[in-house]
């Protein structure tokens, strides 16, 4: 009787990307040993003397990157934690160590600190509202993470728990406790077989006993059919959420159309290497201007709303190609109502089909409120490539004329024209919006605080 082949277990870093840089390290270490032969002969650039040296550093670096998520799905799934796109590789990589050090207490402690830290988890919360089939749920939304940031673990757990079915049933037509759901995903970290698709098993079980005792994981039947009463505790509300989290990436691989590929990495030809060896070998001389214009031209700027520049001025008052003039050319719109001009200062205009599509939205959001008064309050620049700029904005509803204040921070990235982070001053570039308007639809004119997860 014939032995039943069974199916060879993947891992994340066998994914077709990686594949990819796999093979582009493999080039550039082949072109290192050509540069080498070559100023044998007396040829040398001094901008790749200095990229090689750091290449073994480079090298180290996606090595550690390759193969984190696959040790942090290891080490944690089955504990209710998987590793998606967007979470921090940092913290990944921490909880990995700890874990091979003996220390997975401390390692869960870590992703609980990080789950239940409102700051380091708005920009994933603004990312999944940002998708067209949750945007009904971010009510919803703000409700759970209201509950669930201030201990409310009863309260956050089914409502973190309902928009995880909803929102995979609104994407794919069928729920994620559904059995017959599948959330495998081409090419992903989130989507891959040792992701969510893992999580949901563990996640699914059936629990027929009623039990008091604590639990550590959402179970979905044990919890919303009344069965696991000792469900409301920080464990399973962060883990829920984590898991949600995570969809927001496995939703935007569907969108990208990697749903049902199964394409096999084929190694390049030998003319394609050579191509891919040179615009390597380029990034990296290009890596090293950059770091040398860091090194040596760029600087943190000291400033001083008032002095430095005026807190309410002509564009003509403020300098060239910085992120204040950026901020008063984009309120200058919003007073104007020139979405249009507005849309294409957002970074994540790319995910709309149009820079008209994205007006229409933005349009939506303004509706029946309009900026009458605005002026910067601070600056200041976190990194090279990214900028804060305070303001304090008055909006007043057109209804019947009442006003509000909204003090509101902007978050800009200069970038190239690709799209790519580059240091201020480096070469000509744009400065985008990092900013999701939509909550300015909250906005209450009661004075009362709203919830702003910017």
């Amino acid at each position: 009787m014939a032995k039943k082949k069974t199916k060879k277990k993947t891992r994340i870093k066998d994914n077709y990307s990686y594949k990819e840089m796999d093979m582009t390290f493999g080039g550039a270490k082949d072109m290192q040993t050509m540069y080498k032969l070559a100023k044998l002969t007396g040829y040398s650039d001094p901008n790749l003397d200095d990229a090689f040296k750091k290449f073994e550093d480079i090298n180290k670096q996606y090595s550690a990157i390759k193969n984190v998520p696959d040790r942090f799905n290891h080490f944690f799934a089955q504990k209710g934690w998987i590793a998606f796109e967007t979470l921090s590789f940092d913290l990944m990589e921490k909880c990995v160590k700890l874990a091979e050090a003996g220390k997975p207490k401390e390692a869960e402690d870590a992703l609980i600190e990080y789950f239940t830290d409102r700051d380091r988890i708005s920009f994933l919360v603004t990312r999944l509202n940002n998708v067209q089939e949750f945007r009904p749920r971010r009510t919803l939304m703000l409700n759970a993470l209201e509950d669930h940031f201030s201990g409310r673990y009863h309260a956050s757990v089914p409502l973190f728990l309902m928009l995880i079915d909803g929102f995979v049933n609104d994407v794919e037509q069928i729920g994620f406790f559904a059995d017959k759901v599948k959330l495998d995903v081409w090419d992903t970290i989130a989507a891959h077989s040792s992701g969510l698709s893992a999580i949901q098993k563990i996640l699914n079980k059936s629990r027929r006993k009623t039990t008091e005792d604590e639990i550590t994981l959402p179970y979905r039947n044990g919890i919303l059919h009344g069965r696991d009463l000792g469900y409301a505790n920080v464990n399973v509300s962060a883990k829920a959420l984590s898991t949600l989290l995570a969809l927001r990436d496995w939703a935007d691989a569907i969108k990208k159309g990697k749903k049902g590929v199964n394409k096999e990495f084929v190694p390049p030809t030998l003319e394609e290497s050579a191509e891919q060896i040179a615009s390597s070998l380029e990034g990296l001389a290009e890596n090293q201007r950059q770091s040398e214009y860091l090194n040596n031209v760029w600087k943190r700027r000291d400033i001083t709303v008032g002095e430095d520049m005026p807190a309410k001025g002509e564009l003509s008052e403020y300098e060239e190609e910085t992120p204040e003039k950026a901020v008063m050319q984009l309120l200058e719109y919003i007073t104007a109502r020139n979405y249009g001009k507005l849309a294409m200062m957002l970074e994540f205009n790319r995910k709309y089909e149009t820079v008209g599509k994205l007006a229409g939205k933005l349009r939506e959001v303004f509706e029946g409120k309009k900026l009458v008064d605005y002026k910067l309050v601070n600056g200041y620049d976190n990194a090279s490539a990214i900028s804060e700029v305070e303001t304090e904005l008055i909006f007043e509803r057109e209804e019947d004329g009442k006003q509000v204040t909204d003090n509101r921070t902007f978050r800009l990235m200069y970038q190239d024209e690709e799209g790519n982070p580059i240091p201020r001053g480096y070469k000509k570039a744009e400065w985008k919006f990092m900013f999701d308007f939509r909550n300015i639809e909250y906005i209450d004119f009661r004075n009362i605080e709203y919830i702003d997860f910017r």
